[in-house]
């Protein structure tokens, strides 16, 4: 039997074309930028067992295979998260360091909010207790625009099954998802002085600087230290803060601090030297603030999460 001939070099500008929205998607889907980069890619080996002059609209072909190949995934990634050492997060991608862009979006500010903020780590955690099958319905019409036609087809759905799925997605993310309304603040500024009174040691002013229902969460995959349970108290967290970044060993690490965007929020990359020379991600943290007040921080610290973000050799 003949040998099924692949159209690797037809498909090569189309998937260079889509290959920043598909990684946006598949990032949304599983919040893993590892797996989204590694998924995108068998996107495109599947792809090449068809001849894209067959294909009538490209982008929706790729995104068919994307979103069956996100599904597979998550039904198994969700029973691995059930025995996670610790708290789970979602990856931490600074700004800088995304792998993808997002110019395929329209110019529209309502939109681009939209995006921004189905980026951010509160919204990744909030999927996360969708099913997988929801959670793709709902990202595809709400966050990507695509008609419950278009879905219905990529889905191998009846269009009645993905409206339904889609409305029983919505009320629950219009149920559960916080909108917090910052002041007009300098984030950046807010952040540098959480950290100033940290290295001071100054709990009493760090804790004013938190909302009475913030929450701090760690995740150290069980590979690093990382606090193993959510602190929801304002007290609680100055009190981790301050004897962590003020202790006598944080004053002898060769550390630097770099304010960035993370997951669309504002945030600080923390890095660490080593013996050797040799800077390496520690921890991203982003924050999110309600007033002039913080009410979230999520520290990403598991090592194999930020090994992603790493330059390669």
């Amino acid at each position: 039997m003949d040998a099924q001939p692949l159209y690797f070099k037809e498909w090569d500008r189309f998937f260079l074309e889509h290959r920043s929205y598909l990684i946006a998607f598949a990032f949304r889907m599983t919040g893993s930028l590892a797996e989204s980069e590694d998924l995108v890619q068998d996107v495109f080996i599947e792809s090449a067992k068809v001849d894209p002059s067959k294909i009538e609209n490209h982008k929706a072909w790729l995104t068919k295979i994307c979103s069956h190949r996100a599904l597979d995934l998550l039904k198994s990634a969700y029973k691995q998260r059930e025995t996670y050492p610790g708290t789970w997060l979602p990856d931490a991608v600074p700004e800088s360091l995304q792998s993808w862009s997002e110019s395929f979006i329209d110019d529209s500010m309502e939109k681009k909010f939209l995006l921004s903020e189905s980026l951010t780590t509160s919204f990744l955690i909030l999927l996360e207790r969708l099913n997988p099958e929801e959670r793709a319905v709902y990202l595809l019409s709400e966050i990507f625009d695509y008609s419950f036609k278009d879905i219905a087809e990529m889905l191998d759905k009846s269009e009645a099954a993905c409206r339904k799925t889609a409305q029983r997605a919505r009320d629950f993310i219009v149920a559960n998802r916080k909108r917090f309304e910052p002041k007009s603040i300098n984030p950046t500024e807010m952040i540098a002085k959480f950290f100033d009174l940290a290295s001071h040691g100054d709990a009493a002013a760090l804790s004013q600087m938190l909302a009475q229902d913030s929450e701090f969460w760690s995740d150290g995959g069980g590979k690093v230290a990382a606090v193993p349970h959510i602190v929801r108290t304002p007290h609680e967290i100055a009190r981790f803060f301050a004897g962590i970044y003020s202790s006598p060993q944080a004053k002898k690490i060769e550390g630097k601090m770099e304010p960035h965007q993370i997951n669309g929020r504002p945030g600080m990359v923390l890095s660490r030297k080593l013996a050797s020379g040799e800077w390496i991600l520690e921890t991203l943290l982003s924050f999110e603030f309600d007033g002039d007040k913080i009410i979230r921080i999520y520290a990403q610290r598991n090592p194999d999460k930020l090994k992603s973000l790493m330059p390669k050799n």
